[in-house]
């Protein structure tokens, strides 16, 4: 088991003390990000309890989070795609390889008998 880093951190001017196994500037950044993203919600509505401000961002965030895995999963299933795509011409090209020996065997066949017949 990884050891956990206890870091202090502010959100919106309160502080919190995060218990994490990532690296500290990690938890620093994901915690900047959260702040900014609860700052840019209370620039519209500053009437908003931090409580509102809080849920609204975490919305907003996991809006993200699903629009980001969806987009991931699309990308993953294209790549299925292309793989599959690649296999073929693959096939196809080892299809055509075989076909280009079986005709230069046959026009060699044919140069012989008309040089023979010359």
């Amino acid at each position: 088991m990884s050891e956990k880093n206890k870091i202090e951190v502010r959100i919106r001017g309160r502080q919190y003390t995060i218990t994490a196994e990532e690296p500290e500037e990690y938890i620093y950044k994901i915690c900047a990000y959260v702040d900014k993203k609860i700052g840019e919600i209370t620039e519209f509505n500053p009437r908003l309890s931090m409580d509102m401000a809080a849920v609204l961002t975490a919305l907003n965030l996991s809006d993200m989070h699903f629009k980001a895995q969806k987009t991931e999963d699309d990308l993953r299933r294209q790549i299925v795609a292309y793989d599959a795509k690649l296999e073929e011409a693959e096939q196809e090209k080892k299809r055509l390889r075989a076909q280009l020996e079986v005709l230069k065997a046959e026009l060699e066949r044919k140069n012989r008998e008309l040089a023979a017949r010359r």
